[in-house]
């Protein structure tokens, strides 16, 4: 990265040699071949400068790309930071939402396998039956039965 740069300087600096010698030189013929040293050097220079601007755009496109991984990621966990994990039965647990948040959303469960791989996915509850209520996964077919004890009622409601 840093070698355009070095040689950028180079050429910058035999331009600047051979400009200030034209000053001394009286021959024609040495004039008009340090004239075409210069363009020579000035036009390397050239090229090693465009180098460098492609480089450095390469970097603004990199880091563009990172800004934006980095807002996903924010986002992403703003969202999974929304739950929090609650027994729901004898060594059952699950993702529900945090109480801060249920004014804002109806209550639900998230699917634990979904969660632990960085994605929410709500579960989609069925009637209890015999004391007993069935959560399945859209995403994944993971399912959870949950004793209706542990259920809150605003997720029994009809």
């Amino acid at each position: 990265m840093i070698d355009w740069v070095a040689a950028a300087f180079t050429s910058a600096r035999a331009a600047g040699d051979i400009a200030k010698s034209l000053i001394t030189l009286r021959d024609e013929d040495l004039v008009r071949s340090r004239v075409m040293d210069l363009t020579g050097t000035l036009m390397e220079l050239q090229q090693q400068m465009m180098q460098g601007q492609q480089e450095q755009m390469t970097f603004i496109k990199k880091i563009s790309e990172l800004e934006n991984a980095l807002k996903v990621s924010l986002a992403k966990a703003d969202l999974l930071g929304q739950y929090e994990l609650v027994r729901v039965g004898l060594g059952k647990v699950a993702y529900a939402l945090k109480p801060e948040f249920k004014t804002t959303q109806p209550a639900h469960f998230c699917c634990n396998q979904c969660y632990d791989n960085g994605k929410r996915s709500i579960f989609e509850g069925y009637d209890p039956d015999e004391g007993m209520m069935s959560f399945i996964c859209h995403a994944c077919r993971y399912c959870l039965t949950v004793e209706v004890a542990h259920v809150p009622q605003e997720m029994l409601a009809r």
